[in-house]
């Protein structure tokens, strides 16, 4: 056998065996063309070159195979039809967030596609963390604490501290809704990979299903931000330019793994619109607004404060509520909102317009005015 003859055949071997380690047919056949070719040429040089190529591919292929041995395929499954959010939050994609219970660093894997996604895991137990969108990807909504499972913690960004008349923290707009589910101590073990096929366990709640490549976690999100809906009667409403209220109370986070709101409690700021006047009157009627909060204690007492600058553009008119009175309804999907209904007991003063004239019916910049009439 010639030298020649002999590394012919040792390539040939390397070609062999990259196809018992599942290298695809037609590259095989690409390859076993180039040989030929090089073999006719006679150039020793392209046919080492070619060689070591192979040599490397073989090493590769047997070096995937043992990584992947040391971990397991999980399918990450989310149903979000519980979740309460809008169509829109599907663009945005989630997070699913790999605790190791060994103290070891998270893991973070970010899905394109909310629904599913597939990762790989060395054995080992973990806490997990699901929830819309990304870390970075709110406009008034942060994350803290993002180092541990029973840390994690979402807040406000939009936040300002006053002092006078006494130190304050105000939230000045709603952050976005947040959507999340979690499952603990998932134990990721040998037996679960290859041919692992089981029944389906329940595990905290949540599903585990076996599948013929691995293991499927099954998530539930549910929304960890609540609707407060605040309705104010007012007279002499056609005399306000622009009203924004102040309510206390309100959590000012909450965790992520538990779905407990924070003990610490701040107020919110919001503006009032969407006018409607009673049926028959040109001057009185409602202001509403809807506010997103981490979470609202009704068992506590709460106060809101009206702060409504008049037509006249100085005049400023104001009203604070103790004590309010807190309804809770049931949305169709389960679950619960707040209502807050109040009536102001002063009349806003007329006052000279001045510009825009506020709530007026006749201002192109509000909506058409409703008419209809309010119970009591």
């Amino acid at each position: 056998m010639t030298p020649k003859t002999a590394f012919l055949l040792r390539i040939e071997k390397t070609i062999r065996y990259l196809v018992s380690n599942g290298l695809t047919k037609q590259i095989i056949m690409i390859l076993i063309k180039i040989k030929h070719l090089l073999f006719a040429s006679g150039n020793m040089l392209l046919l080492w070159v070619f060689y070591n190529f192979t040599f490397f591919m073989l090493v590769a292929c047997s070096h995937r195979e043992q990584v992947y041995s040391l971990e397991t395929e999980i399918m990450i499954s989310a149903d979000w039809s519980r979740s309460g959010l809008n169509e829109k939050e599907q663009d945005y994609g989630a997070t699913t967030v790999f605790y190791p219970t060994d103290g070891s660093s998270p893991i973070m894997v970010l899905m394109g596609d909310r629904t599913y996604k597939t990762v790989y895991l060395k054995e080992g137990r973990y806490d997990v963390v699901l929830f819309n969108r990304s870390f970075d990807d709110f406009g008034n909504l942060g994350f803290r604490g993002e180092d541990a499972y029973r840390t994690l913690e979402a807040h406000a960004t939009n936040v300002v501290t006053k002092d006078v008349p006494s130190t304050e923290i105000i939230i000045m707009d709603s952050p976005d809704e947040l959507a999340a589910d979690c499952m603990e101590s998932f134990e990721v073990t040998p037996g679960m990979s290859g041919n692992y096929s089981s029944g389906m366990t329940n595990w905290g709640g949540k599903k585990i299903d076996g599948s013929k490549n691995g293991c499927q976690l099954c998530f539930l999100p549910q929304k960890l931000t609540q609707k407060i809906t605040v309705k104010i009667r007012i007279k002499g409403m056609n005399n306000i330019r622009n009203a924004t209220c102040k309510l206390d109370g309100i959590a000012e986070s909450v965790f992520l793994a538990s779905g407990q709101i924070s003990e610490k409690t701040v107020a919110q700021e919001f503006c009032l619109g969407n006018p409607v006047y009673n049926s028959g009157s040109a001057t009185d009627g409602t202001l509403s607004a809807s506010i997103s909060v981490f979470g609202f204690d009704t068992e506590i007492s709460h106060n809101l404060h009206l702060r409504a600058e008049l037509v006249d553009g100085k005049t400023t008119f104001e009203e604070s509520f103790d004590d309010l009175k807190i309804s809770q309804l049931e949305e169709g999907d389960g679950r619960m909102s707040i209502f807050i209904d109040m009536t102001c007991e002063k009349k806003v003063p007329n006052v000279k317009v001045e510009g825009s004239s506020g709530f007026d019916a006749n201002v192109d910049d509000w909506e058409d005015e409703v008419n209809s009439d309010i119970d009591i």
